[in-house]
C-alpha cells in the first residue's frame, strides 16, 4: 500500500480535521495529515519517553505557552504507556516568538532539567508548566515572592542543583540548542504548534498534522501507518503479525 492511501484513509476516518495551530489562533483553517519526509528521526539529542527500539515514534513540536499544546495534556504519554512497547515519544521545543520570554524560559529550563535529571524529569517539568501556566505568554504566577516558582517546579521535577540550573538556562549554549531544535521544526515544515508527526521507524515513513488532535486520532494514525508498511512489505507465505 502506498503512503498516499494511508493519508486518504486517515481523511476518510475523520482525522484530517484538527484544532487551529497556535500560529494562527484567529483562523478557523484546519490541516490534515501529510507526508513529512523532512522530520528528523528520533535520536540521541531527543529526550525520549518509551523504548528506544519502538517501531513507531510520536514526534511533537510544542510551545510551553501555547494554549492548543496545553490541550494535549498527557495523551501522548498515555499512547506510549499503552502501546506494549511499540511506540515512543519525543517532544521537541518550539517557543513561538509572540509568546515572549516566558515561552523561552520554560523551554530553556526544560532542556536544563533534562540535562540534570534525564527524560523523565523533562516530561514532568513540561507537564507541570503546561498545567499551571496562564498560556499565551502569561507564564507561571509569581506566588508569594518567597520562592522562585520556576525553580521550585524544576526541583520538584528532579533538578537538584538550582545554581547550575540557573546558569544553564541563561547560557548561550542552551540558546543555541533551542535554536537548533526550532530549526529542525522549520526544516520539517511545521506551521505552528503543536505539530504532531508519526514515524514508522521500520519503513521510514512519516506523516504529520498540525493541531491538538486527540489520543484516539494518534492511535488511528499509528495503526494505519503500520498497515501500510505491512502491505508494502508482506510477510512471505501470507503470514501476518
Amino acid at each position: 500500500m502506498k503512503l498516499r492511501w494511508v493519508l486518504h484513509g486517515l481523511a476518510v476516518a475523520g482525522l484530517a480535521a484538527s484544532a487551529p495551530v497556535a500560529a494562527a489562533q484567529d483562523s478557523d483553517d484546519t490541516v490534515g495529515w501529510q507526508e513529512a519526509p523532512g522530520v528528523i528521526p528520533v535520536g540521541k539529542l531527543d529526550r525520549l519517553y518509551g523504548k528506544p527500539d519502538a517501531r513507531f515514534s510520536l514526534i511533537i513540536w510544542l510551545d510551553p505557552e501555547c494554549p492548543y499544546c496545553k490541550l494535549l495534556g498527557a495523551q501522548p504519554e498515555h499512547v506510549v504507556d499503552t502501546s506494549a512497547g511499540h511506540v515512543n515519544l519525543a517532544v521537541r521545543l518550539y517557543p513561538l516568538p509572540f509568546h515572549g520570554p516566558n515561552a523561552i524560559l520554560a523551554a530553556s529550563t526544560a532542556l536544563c532539567v533534562a540535562d540534570q535529571a534525564g527524560p523523565t524529569a523533562y516530561y514532568r517539568f513540561l507537564g507541570a508548566w503546561m498545567a499551571k501556566t496562564g498560556s499565551n505568554g502569561k507564564g507561571i504566577a509569581a506566588g508569594d515572592g518567597r520562592e522562585d516558582p520556576v525553580a521550585a517546579m524544576a526541583a520538584a521535577a528532579g533538578a537538584r542543583d538550582l545554581d547550575a540550573l540557573a546558569g544553564c538556562t541563561a547560557s548561550d549554549k542552551t540558546a543555541q540548542r533551542l535554536a537548533g531544535e526550532m530549526k529542525s521544526g522549520d526544516l520539517a515544515g511545521i506551521e505552528g504548534t503543536p505539530a504532531i508527526a508519526v514515524r514508522d521507524n521500520r519503513q521510514g515513513h512519516t506523516i504529520m498534522v498540525s493541531g491538538a488532535i486527540g489520543e484516539q486520532d494518534m492511535r488511528d494514525a499509528i495503526r494505519l501507518l503500520g498497515h501500510a508498511g505491512e502491505e508494502a512489505n508482506p510477510v512471505p507465505g501470507g503470514a501476518t503479525h
